[in-house]
């Protein structure tokens, strides 16, 4: 009887030190995720609209290789009529014959606006992938945007300075509605606010936001954080009339407490103004 509880003791104790282990190693693996997720972008907490609501902006389409369909990738927004911007997050690492801009069309997968190629690719010489840092690329048209009909495809201007915090924007986009969600069809459109930069930085840390970046987000009438998702990056964040910021990336999609954060269009306007203008 001795030997057979002594067995039994061991057998437990077995049992739980591997118990014990396997709860630590998924406590690791959680904490691993967390930290190393993938920061996503999309619209939450908005409204269906057609693009004349957005004439600025484009769905950037992408393929994989020559036997894959082009899909939307992320959003762009028209600069001039052959300059479209967005985030260097992207179109890093992909070739121009990958790419398609289709400008003038609520609907991320149909082809009835006008569709243009992509003649180069700039991206900022200080974008920081692992910060997501300064976090914006130019695109050059092969062909002049059609400006027959400025109701569904006109260019927009860049802001000269910041919107004070608090101020109304308004965020569009192809981007999924909820995490984990698939890309909306029809384009979706939000109401945010600029967020003031140290409630941002209270929200992600100090040394997360830098000058290159800006906060807006919201709470809609029914509760519901007002947020870009997966899918909306390179959305232009308007506020007065004017490009403020392009959706760069944010904890999760619409979760409390941690507005989106954009590339601060203000911050690049000399860079954006002399690449537009770089002779071919």
């Amino acid at each position: 009887d001795f030997v057979a509880l002594r067995t039994h003791k061991k057998t437990m104790a077995l049992f739980l030190n591997n118990a014990l282990q396997l709860f630590l190693l998924a406590l690791c693996a959680s904490i691993t995720l967390t930290v190393y997720a993938t920061p996503q972008v999309r619209i939450v907490g908005g409204e269906t609209v057609d693009i004349g609501s957005a004439p600025h902006l484009v769905s950037i389409r992408y393929k994989r290789n020559a036997s894959t369909p082009f899909s939307h990738r992320c959003s762009g927004t028209i600069y001039s009529e052959d300059i479209v911007l967005t985030t260097a997050r992207c179109v890093i690492g992909l070739e121009r014959q990958q790419l398609l801009i289709v400008a003038g069309s609520s609907y991320r997968s149909q082809s009835d606006g006008y569709v243009d190629l992509v003649k180069s690719i700039a991206i900022h010489p200080d974008f920081d992938i692992w910060f997501i840092d300064n976090d914006l690329a130019l695109l050059r048209l092969e062909f002049p945007l059609s400006s027959q009909n400025v109701k569904v495809i006109n260019p927009i201007k860049l802001a000269e300075q910041l919107p004070a915090a608090g101020s109304a924007a308004t965020v569009a986009g192809w981007g999924a509605a909820a995490e984990y969600a698939e890309f909306e069809e029809q384009l979706q459109e939000a109401n945010v606010r600029i967020v003031d930069t140290a409630q941002c930085k209270e929200a992600y840390g100090a040394g997360r936001i830098s000058a290159a970046m800006l906060c807006a987000g919201g709470v809609s009438a029914n509760g519901v954080a007002v947020d870009a998702c997966l899918g909306d990056a390179g959305s232009a964040l308007v506020s007065n009339g004017t490009a403020v910021g392009l959706v760069s990336w944010g904890n999760g999609c619409g979760r409390m407490g941690y507005p989106g954060v954009y590339t601060n269009l203000v911050h690049f306007n000399e860079w954006i103004s002399s690449e537009a203008i770089v002779p071919l």
